[in-house]
């Protein structure tokens, strides 16, 4: 809050409608669009509202629209910071997400077990069984696991894991897919050689291509399309 004081009326009205100009020239509004942001839990929305705490921003979070978005608006350097912090946040969502999605389809392929206290192999949560099967792919010969809130090094060629005090434990991998009839594919298609995910350039007449690029100019109209995989 401030006074200001003039020799008139009239200066006073005239600087306070210059002032007002500068602070609105200074505006700015933003709309971040993307479909996680409706699933947004309380982390994010208390990171949004420190995000408006310490900026001169208000954010605006808005589910109802066709695709969820966050309107941030104030003050332009204020608004690029904050955006750029809303984008960070929804891309962690996305690597999470990711990661979730590529740890289940190697669960589905192969379980890590561990030998548990009462003498039964138990299975390692699933991304803890995503890094032990890629270390394996990728030959490396330890990799360190938590057992049981403890870290073990993991030894990927005799199988057994160590938490460095004298404690070995069993490790066990266990292919699910063995003993079932294999399923003949296609010639055409490629060895992933040991590759769990393969991209694919999808070409711009087919029908995923066209569903993928309807979706991404609902709220990217000026952005042109180079390629989909």
């Amino acid at each position: 809050t401030f006074q200001i004081c003039g020799g008139s009326k009239q200066k006073v009205e005239e600087t306070e409608a210059w002032i007002n100009k500068l602070i609105s020239n200074e505006q700015i509004a933003n709309i971040v669009s993307d479909e996680l942001i409706e699933h947004f839990d309380e982390r994010q929305i208390n990171a949004l509202a420190d995000l408006q705490k310490k900026n001169l921003v208000t954010i605006q979070l808005e589910n109802k629209s066709p695709t969820p978005q966050i309107k941030i608006s104030g003050i332009s350097k204020d608004v690029c910071f904050v955006s750029g912090e809303v984008q960070k946040m929804i891309k962690i969502m996305k690597d999470t997400k990711l990661e979730e999605y590529k740890a289940e389809l190697v669960f589905n392929q192969v379980e890590w077990r561990y030998l548990g206290s009462n003498d039964r192999f138990v299975a390692f949560d699933k991304l803890t069984n995503m890094q032990l099967e890629d270390a394996k792919i990728a030959k490396k010969p330890h990799l360190t696991v938590k057992i049981d809130m403890k870290n073990y090094q993991v030894d990927l060629k005799s199988l057994q894991a160590n938490d460095g005090q004298g404690k070995t434990i069993s490790i066990q991998r266990v292919p699910k897919n063995e003993g079932q009839q294999s399923i003949e594919l296609p010639m055409e298609w490629e060895d992933m050689k040991d590759e769990r995910v393969k991209l694919v350039p999808l070409q711009p007449s087919s029908q995923e291509y066209l569903e993928v690029k309807k979706k991404f100019q609902k709220t990217c109209h000026s952005f042109v399309i180079k390629q989909v995989k």
